[in-house]
């Protein structure tokens, strides 16, 4: 496996992700604390193992999307003394719930603990926001393995006693995920940097690029479903599918971003199928399927892939038209919400193919454009610069200007992505106008997928006195993207 070579702007961009230390500080003091409360409770005799699982345990937690927003933790309390046939799933998460209703009593929290579908959840109400999910089990097997039984409260025998338990490994994955991620050498660079024995390093310090790429595969997914959670594709499957084929990315390629080019690529090859359905099975426990809501509802398999189409737009896999910074630009503004001006637009004049103006330029004229965009018969449409768009829909330009009519308007487009290239059809050059209802438009039709640029000129004599921004037009040709952004 090659050294991967993480450039500052990429590093730069992924830092502004990463749970600052304090927090993971924070997290380990709440953790522990609710540890010890649990073994020195009348549950000791139970011999409670407690320890982290999801995305801190990994790793790959990110920043909260807003400022509001919270952090969750996610522990395992496995009773080791305990077995299924002991008592009822019931009976566990409700010993296990008075307890941690004892714990947010004695420090005086101002929520009570919430029940869920299989875990008692914390939720502190501070700075932080943390919200620390608890996880009732026993083992499933008798040797020490990893491998444990949880409680489901959606089970159709949640109140007896039977051995149809579900199943998790935790453990399990977390070894599997750095392994893959070669965890343990990036771990001992770290504790070489700051002349310490690994034992001292605190896990939170190490970053192996796999788990780089998990946040900025996760954060991508909450801006895209930030107006519909609900269907946001699980931490844990977008984890299992880029861990799956990190490995071979990771071989074949150095570059950072050539790695997280492939593994966006080759997403979907890691998923399986059962009874026809696609599914991802938890990889060190096949019992255990971790897309569930796929089979119950295909609406969420088919939110995957429209995430996975969008995924592929915003980091410009297979178009080699831009330039790298250009691509960097529009990774950020699909990862944070836009706020005024925050983001430049993209640089066409480092696009190798986008012409230079052929006109002296005295820019004395405020220019925008305004778009139209015409799909399958319906009505025009007016959208913004950035818009996803279908193939095989118009588009229709106007210039927005003082004074119109004292000058001729000259349109340049330029495309980029494979599907132009191919068609040798990048242009890069410049169009006149025709006449629509009186106005002078452009007229364009979506025809290649990627990223391509329309801007309007104001010339007279020679000279061109104003020019507009270059106008985004993002197109795929699948599936209607209507994230909002």
């Amino acid at each position: 496996m090659k050294d991967i070579i993480i450039n500052n702007e990429i590093q730069d961009l992924i830092q502004e992700l990463d749970v600052p230390d304090s927090k993971y500080e924070q997290a380990t003091k709440r953790y522990n604390s609710i540890a010890n409360y649990i073994k020195n409770s009348e549950l000791n005799s139970n011999r409670p193992d407690i320890y982290l699982q999801g995305s801190f345990k990994l790793g790959t937690a990110v920043r909260p999307l807003t400022d509001d927003g919270g952090y969750d933790i996610d522990i395992v309390c496995n009773f080791t003394a305990l077995r299924r046939e002991n008592q009822s799933q019931f009976s566990l998460k409700y010993d296990l719930g008075e307890v941690v209703k004892s714990y947010a009593k004695a420090q005086s929290m101002s929520n009570d603990p919430e029940e869920s579908k299989r875990c008692w959840t914390l939720k502190y109400v501070d700075e932080s926001n943390f919200h620390i999910d608890i996880l009732p089990s026993v083992p499933l097997n008798e040797k020490d393995d990893g491998f444990i039984a949880i409680t489901d409260k959606t089970h159709d025998a949640y109140f007896e006693i039977i051995s149809n338990w579900e199943t998790s490994n935790p453990k399990g994955y977390a070894t599997w995920f750095r392994d893959i991620s070669r965890f343990s050498i990036y771990q001992t660079e770290v504790a070489k940097r700051f002349h310490a024995s690994i034992e001292k390093v605190p896990e939170y310090k190490v970053r192996t690029p796999l788990q780089r790429i998990v946040q900025l595969l996760k954060r991508h997914a909450e801006v895209c479903f930030e107006e519909d959670f609900e269907h946001k594709p699980s931490s844990i499957i977008i984890t299992t599918l880029a861990a799956k084929q990190y490995q071979s990315a990771s071989t074949s390629h150095s570059d950072f971003m050539d790695i997280i080019n492939y593994i966006i690529e080759h997403l979907k090859d890691s998923i399986e199928f059962r009874d026809g359905k696609p599914c991802v099975y938890n990889p060190v426990n096949k019992a255990e399927v971790l897309s569930n809501k796929w089979d119950k509802d295909s609406s969420y398999f088919e939110a995957f892939e429209k995430w996975l189409e969008q995924l592929k737009l915003d980091f410009n896999v297979g178009n080699n038209n831009l330039s790298y910074l250009d691509k960097i630009n529009c990774i950020r503004k699909s990862l944070f919400k836009k706020i005024g001006d925050q983001f430049p637009v993209v640089n066409v004049n480092s696009i190798s193919h986008h012409q230079n103006s052929k006109w002296r330029e005295l820019l004395i004229k405020d220019v925008s454009i305004k778009a139209s965009y015409l799909h399958k018969g319906f009505r025009w449409k007016d959208i913004k610069s950035g818009t996803i768009l279908n193939k095989h829909g118009s588009l229709k330009f106007e210039v927005q200007a003082s004074g119109l009519q004292d000058y001729d308007i000259w349109w340049q487009v330029t495309n980029t992505g494979r599907e132009a290239e191919l068609a040798n059809s990048l242009r890069g050059d410049f169009y006149g106008s025709e006449l629509v209802e009186g106005r002078r438009v452009r007229k364009e039709s979506t025809l290649y997928t990627g990223r391509h640029y329309v801007e309007a000129y104001l010339v007279k004599n020679g000279v061109c006195y104003g020019k507009s921004n270059p106008f985004e037009i993002i197109i795929t040709d699948k599936f209607s993207i209507d994230f909002a952004r």
